[in-house]
C-alpha cells in the first residue's frame, strides 16, 4: 500500500468555508465603514452650511432687527427679494436674501452632485434676544426608506445639529 499526498476533498472543503466565512466579515466590515463615512460626509456638509448662514445672517441681524422663527425644507423655498445698488432692501428683505440664496445653494449641491446632499434637510432658524439659533436634521443615508416625519429634531433614522450664535 502507498501513502498518498496531498489534501483530501473533506481537507478543500472545510478550507473554503473557513475563507468563505472570514471574507463575509470583512465585507459586513466594509459596509457598515461606508455608512459611517457616508453620514460623516453629510454631518460635515451640515456643519459647513449652517456655518455660512450663521456667519452670514450674524453680519446682517442688529439689535433693532425683530425677532423672527422659519423652518426651511426643499420644499418650501425662501422668498429672494429683487435687491440691487437702485433697490435697497431693508434688514428684513436682506435677511430673506440671504436665506434665499443660502437655500439656492444646497438646493444646488443637491441637484448637480457636487458635493455629497443632505436627504430630506430641515432648517430651522430662530432670532430672539441678540441670538440666532439655528437647527437642522436629515435622513440617515442607512435609513433612507424609513418614512419618518421630516421636523429639526433627531429622530429614528435622522441626524441634527444645533448652532447657537450670540449677536453682538
Amino acid at each position: 500500500m502507498q501513502l498518498q499526498q496531498g489534501f483530501s476533498l473533506l481537507e478543500v472543503l472545510i478550507t473554503l468555508l473557513i475563507l468563505k466565512l472570514g471574507l463575509l466579515g470583512v465585507l459586513a466590515g466594509q459596509t457598515l465603514a461606508l455608512q459611517y463615512v457616508i453620514d460623516a460626509t453629510q454631518r460635515t456638509n451640515a456643519v459647513a452650511l449652517s456655518a455660512v448662514l450663521v456667519q452670514d445672517l450674524a453680519a446682517s441681524l442688529n439689535n433693532n432687527h425683530p425677532a423672527f422663527t422659519l423652518e426651511l425644507t426643499p420644499a418650501s423655498p425662501a422668498e429672494v427679494p429683487v435687491c440691487s445698488a437702485t433697490a435697497i432692501c431693508s434688514s428684513a428683505e436682506l435677511r430673506d436674501y440671504q436665506l434665499g440664496r443660502w437655500q439656492q445653494l444646497w438646493q444646488q449641491s443637491m441637484t448637480t452632485g457636487a458635493t455629497a446632499p443632505l436627504f430630506d434637510p430641515q432648517f430651522c432658524l430662530q432670532f430672539a434676544d441678540n441670538s440666532l439659533q439655528l437647527r437642522a436634521s436629515w435622513q440617515q443615508r442607512a435609513n433612507a426608506e424609513s418614512t419618518t416625519s421630516i421636523s429639526c429634531e433627531p429622530g429614528p433614522g435622522r441626524s441634527a445639529l444645533a448652532l447657537t450664535a450670540r449677536i453682538p
